[in-house]
């Protein structure tokens, strides 16, 4: 969520490309790459902290995301809930 991300994944607020992107504009996800973050990726390289306290949230998303259809998780909060803590989780 905005305003939640922590300095050592998104760094100072300017996004690149993403990690394993393909240099010189020869990617296949070109707008992905502009705006996204890789955390598949940002995890491989060590730059997200384990999630403490949050299993059960984590949980809920996986098995959202694992089924057939609706598949889609919305995570709605305040700032500071942990939000992003799931996510990254």
């Amino acid at each position: 969520a905005p305003g939640e991300h922590p300095s050592g994944v998104w760094g100072n607020g300017e996004r690149g490309p993403a990690p394993g992107a393909r240099p010189g504009g020869n990617s296949k996800t070109p707008t992905l790459d502009k705006y996204g973050t890789d955390l598949t990726e940002a995890a491989r390289q060590g730059r997200i902290d384990p999630v403490i306290g949050r299993e059960k949230e984590i949980e809920q998303t996986v098995e959202v995301l694992a089924r057939r259809g609706k598949n889609n998780p919305v995570l709605i909060g305040e700032a500071g809930v942990g939000k992003t803590a799931v996510v990254e989780g």
